[in-house]
């Protein structure tokens, strides 16, 4: 579909849930390249995104507060890359709301309005919109997805993708941020900037030796019944014991 990796369980949870996988009993951070089909097509241009596209001036949609707003931009402005024109956009943009959703009652004029008011802020970006991108901008990022995942393939980093973003274990993120880096400039010509909710444990490495310490513990969530049995499980059918990455870089350093 479109070259891109679909289908594994973990493109259909929620971030909050993502945050929670474990990699060899590992935590793990997620690493995102920041809007990455507006920056593709920035780098199409030889423009520079300095700011947030998708926040526009509040009450674009009265009723909604900065951050709904935001959202509602994003989703608006990646359906209007997809669409083949304005009133599929505003159709589509509202069929991708969930059910009750009190964005489903946006008009077309008012969502019509608020690409207006992105044209004045990012001019360069209006002739994409309802010019049917989509398919073509979701083949770049499966390019440089694809990059990523032989190069930590080929590097033994088992890595779990999300279109525009990578989950790894968080002893090993400042290796997978310079191979997204190397991906994206090998396919768009300039590296993408890169963004993630967490830091990773190399992240802290310049850090004193207990704020990584209290690092580690806050990231250890507490394993569930089901994890425990599920991973006890593996264990005893492949006869090996799964141990932490960071487990091994702990004993590497007493070592």
């Amino acid at each position: 579909m479109n070259e891109r990796f679909y289908g594994p369980w973990w493109q259909g949870i929620n971030s909050k849930l993502r945050s929670q996988i474990f990699i060899n009993d590992t935590p793990t951070v997620e690493i995102d390249f920041r809007s990455l089909h507006i920056q593709i097509l920035a780098a199409r241009e030889g423009m520079e995104v300095i700011t947030d596209p998708y926040v526009l001036p509040p009450g674009q949609f009265p009723g909604f507060d900065e951050a709904e707003q935001r959202k509602l931009v994003k989703l608006l402005v990646l359906t209007a890359l997809n669409a083949r024109n304005l009133r599929t956009a505003c159709s589509a943009f509202r069929n991708g709301l969930e059910n009750g959703h009190s964005g489903k009652h946006l008009k077309d004029s008012q969502l019509k309005k608020a690409l207006l008011v992105l044209k004045r802020q990012v001019p360069w970006l209006h002739k994409y919109l309802c010019n049917d991108e989509g398919i073509g901008l979701m083949f770049d990022d499966s390019q440089i997805v694809e990059r990523v995942i032989k190069r930590c393939t080929d590097a033994g980093l088992p890595v779990l993708t999300v279109h525009d973003s990578v989950i790894v274990p968080y002893t090993h993120s400042r290796l997978l941020k310079a191979i997204m880096v190397q991906a994206a400039e090998e396919v768009v010509g300039r590296p993408l900037p890169l963004e993630a909710e967490h830091a990773g444990l190399d992240d802290m490495r310049d850090k004193p030796l207990e704020i990584q310490q209290d690092f580690e513990w806050w990231r250890e969530t507490a394993r569930c019944e089901g994890y425990l049995q599920r991973l006890k499980a593996w264990e005893e059918s492949h006869g090996q014991v799964v141990v932490s990455l960071g487990m091994k870089q702990r004993k590497a350093r007493a070592g």
